[in-house]
Protein backbone atom coordinates (compact mmCIF):
# COMPACT_ATOMS: atom_id res chain seq x y z
CA UNK A 1 0.00 0.00 0.00
CA UNK A 2 1.34 3.39 -0.98
CA UNK A 3 1.26 5.97 1.82
CA UNK A 4 0.43 9.58 1.05
CA UNK A 5 1.14 12.68 3.07
CA UNK A 6 -2.48 12.48 4.22
CA UNK A 7 -2.11 9.01 5.70
CA UNK A 8 -2.67 5.49 4.46
CA UNK A 9 -6.28 6.15 3.37
CA UNK A 10 -5.48 9.25 1.34
CA UNK A 11 -7.01 11.49 4.00
CA UNK A 12 -10.43 9.83 3.95
CA UNK A 13 -12.14 8.38 6.99
CA UNK A 14 -13.70 4.97 6.65
CA UNK A 15 -17.14 5.59 8.16
CA UNK A 16 -20.37 3.67 8.05
CA UNK A 17 -23.34 5.26 6.30
CA UNK A 18 -24.99 6.36 9.55
CA UNK A 19 -21.74 7.70 11.00
CA UNK A 20 -21.04 9.63 7.79
CA UNK A 21 -24.53 11.23 7.85
CA UNK A 22 -24.14 12.18 11.52
CA UNK A 23 -20.74 13.74 10.82
CA UNK A 24 -22.14 15.73 7.89
CA UNK A 25 -24.82 17.13 10.18
CA UNK A 26 -22.27 18.14 12.82
CA UNK A 27 -19.97 19.71 10.23
CA UNK A 28 -22.85 21.71 8.75
CA UNK A 29 -23.74 23.02 12.22
CA UNK A 30 -20.14 24.11 12.79
CA UNK A 31 -19.91 25.99 9.49
CA UNK A 32 -19.29 29.68 9.96
CA UNK A 33 -22.47 31.73 10.28
CA UNK A 34 -23.02 35.09 8.61
CA UNK A 35 -22.27 36.78 11.93
CA UNK A 36 -19.02 34.82 12.22
CA UNK A 37 -17.98 35.82 8.70
CA UNK A 38 -18.71 39.48 9.50
CA UNK A 39 -16.72 39.31 12.75
CA UNK A 40 -13.77 37.72 10.95
CA UNK A 41 -13.81 40.36 8.22
CA UNK A 42 -14.00 43.30 10.64
CA UNK A 43 -11.27 41.81 12.86
CA UNK A 44 -8.95 41.50 9.84
CA UNK A 45 -9.56 45.16 8.90
CA UNK A 46 -9.01 46.23 12.53
CA UNK A 47 -5.68 44.36 12.70
CA UNK A 48 -4.55 45.70 9.31
CA UNK A 49 -5.11 49.30 10.44
CA UNK A 50 -2.84 48.96 13.49
CA UNK A 51 0.50 50.49 12.59
CA UNK A 52 2.57 49.14 15.49
CA UNK A 53 3.05 45.48 14.55
CA UNK A 54 4.59 44.66 17.95
CA UNK A 55 1.20 45.34 19.58
CA UNK A 56 -0.33 42.44 17.62
CA UNK A 57 1.97 39.72 18.96
CA UNK A 58 -0.10 37.03 20.73
CA UNK A 59 -3.24 39.19 20.53
CA UNK A 60 -6.73 38.61 19.15
CA UNK A 61 -9.43 41.12 18.34
CA UNK A 62 -12.32 40.89 20.80
CA UNK A 63 -15.78 42.00 19.65
CA UNK A 64 -17.60 43.52 22.62
CA UNK A 65 -21.38 43.41 22.94
CA UNK A 66 -21.56 47.19 22.45
CA UNK A 67 -19.94 46.82 19.01
CA UNK A 68 -16.48 48.05 19.95
CA UNK A 69 -13.32 46.04 19.31
CA UNK A 70 -10.12 45.77 21.30
CA UNK A 71 -6.97 43.67 21.41
CA UNK A 72 -6.81 41.03 24.13
CA UNK A 73 -4.48 38.10 24.71
CA UNK A 74 -5.13 34.96 22.69
CA UNK A 75 -5.54 32.95 25.89
CA UNK A 76 -8.33 35.16 27.23
CA UNK A 77 -10.20 35.60 23.93
CA UNK A 78 -10.53 31.92 22.95
CA UNK A 79 -13.64 30.40 24.45
CA UNK A 80 -15.16 33.84 25.20
CA UNK A 81 -13.61 34.27 28.64
CA UNK A 82 -13.35 38.06 28.19
CA UNK A 83 -15.76 40.12 30.27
Amino acid sequence: MRRTHKGPNGGKQKLTFTARKAKQGRDKMRAMSEEGKYNKKTAQVFRRNIKNVDMLKDKDVHHSSDGSMRLVSVNKNRGHKVT
